[in-house]
């Protein structure tokens, strides 16, 4: 499978600026907390934040990124997004191509590509991030994607937004068997771990990992 990595709101882009018919808004988790100070805490605001999500609103092409498969779409995702956020980063990809084909799946790719992108967005406001270090592999129930972004936090007040993120985070979507998430934030880095199930391990149940 040949993947083409397209230019941010390109014809076959991943992600775009401005919404379209089949677009699904990204960042909702600081998206939402924004909107939850202004009602609560008006008076605390931090202007920033708002500005930060101005500054990087983008829509995911849900059909483009249905069309790939989980690997694929995260590469083409990084390839796209965290140039343009001036995130260094390095990709390593140990699932082969027999291992994509057993894990196809309409609903992953998606799920996959909005938790990285939140990932992103949370360590980018919250710390000053060095680089990102992303992991594909293959696990008995699907498909494994790491995330270390190496920084520390840029003020101690970010460490609360990134707290309640973190968790809001790790609630939304708790429901879905689609994906398993952890994510650990210590001093000097965040790491993420995400799995995408395979169809036949989310019928009927839902592994612990």
């Amino acid at each position: 499978m040949t993947v083409d990595f397209q230019k941010p709101g390109g014809f076959a882009s991943l992600t775009t600026t401005t919404p379209k018919t089949d677009s699904i808004p990204l960042g909702k988790v600081l998206r939402g907390l924004s909107e939850r100070l202004d009602t609560e805490t008006p008076v605390s605001i931090d202007e920033t934040l708002d500005l930060f999500l101005e500054e990087h609103e983008r829509y995911a092409n849900a059909t483009r990124i249905a069309s790939l498969s989980s690997p694929h779409a995260l590469k083409s995702w990084a390839a796209e997004r965290l140039p343009a956020m001036g995130i260094s980063y390095g990709f390593s990809n140990r699932i082969n191509e027999q291992e994509v084909q057993a894990n196809l799946d309409e609903r992953a790719p998606l799920k996959l590509v909005e938790f990285a992108d939140e990932l992103c967005l949370l360590a980018s406001y919250c710390r000053d991030v060095v680089d990102l270090k992303i992991e594909a592999s293959p696990h008995s129930a699907g498909l494994a994607f790491q995330f270390v972004f190496h920084g520390k936090l840029k003020a101690e007040e970010r460490a609360l937004i990134e707290d309640v993120s973190v968790q809001c985070l790790l609630n939304e979507g708790s429901r879905d068997n689609c994906l398993r998430k952890r994510v650990f934030a210590t001093e000097d880095r965040i790491e993420a771990e995400c799995i995408a199930l395979r169809k036949k391990m989310r019928l009927g149940f839902s592994p612990v990992f």
